[in-house]
């Protein structure tokens, strides 16, 4: 794999499934009256904004209805914007529509979340279902804060439960930059006999630059797999 500026980012088990070359989104300048005029200058400084999804191990589990498999898939999206430019919106799509008979059964983060951690787990009763806990935030003694291995996202919703493909939006919030590095996970039925998963993959966002009047719609597309030969079994 060409070494990206990801590399250094992923953990133990994890693999950049897709590292997002991003150029302008020439439809969406069209749209919008505040977007900044675009010459070669903002192209380039467009494309050096880069999204990423990062994918860790995939688990597959029998489904309660025979012939289907459930895989869950755990991923991480990440944001690296140049330093002149900071995200404000980031819209990923991950359509399953080429992959015959699979569909999305869940998928986390469901809702807005932004001023509580959260827990997610996978429970399995004959089939799978992602469980995701409010936790309230607690000071200690000190009066700091410890939330180990809660979760916080920035303003987000999503779609895609029953559907072929899984969409998340990420907004930054009151103004502030959009620092993503935030864990996604997606629970796939299919054919028990599929020997693999097929995905197109889009990524769209919107960046601020330093110097630049306006915003800056952006946009990314490539195409994924997963090998279930390289997937665990339950």
């Amino acid at each position: 794999m060409t070494e990206s500026v990801f590399d250094s980012v992923t953990g133990p088990g994890e693999s950049v499934w897709a590292d997002m070359a991003l150029d302008v989104d020439d439809d969406a300048v069209t749209e919008r009256a505040d977007s900044a005029a675009v010459d070669e200058q903002v192209r380039l400084l467009a494309r050096a904004n880069r999204l990423a999804l990062v994918r860790d191990k995939a688990t597959r589990h029998p489904d309660a209805h025979q012939g289907l498999d459930v895989v869950d898939v755990p991923l991480r999206c990440v944001a690296h914007a140049h330093p002149s430019c900071h995200f404000r919106w980031v819209h990923v799509t991950i359509d399953l529509s080429g992959t015959a008979g699979a569909k999305i059964s869940d998928l986390v983060p469901r809702e807005k979340i932004s001023d509580h951690p959260v827990k997610i787990t996978t429970t399995y009763h004959g089939g799978l279902s992602f469980s995701t806990t409010h936790l309230p935030i607690k000071a200690d003694a000190a009066g700091t804060y410890t939330t180990e291995k809660d979760v916080y996202y920035p303003t987000v919703t999503s779609s895609g439960i029953d559907l072929t493909y899984a969409i998340w939006d990420f907004t930054a919030r009151d103004g502030s930059p959009l620092h993503l590095d935030r864990q996604l996970r997606l629970l796939l039925t299919l054919p028990a006999a599929a020997t693999a998963i097929g995905a197109e993959l889009s990524m769209r966002a919107v960046v601020e630059a330093d110097g630049v009047v306006g915003k800056i719609p952006l946009i990314g597309r490539r195409g994924a797999s997963i090998r279930l030969d390289d997937v665990t079994e339950a």
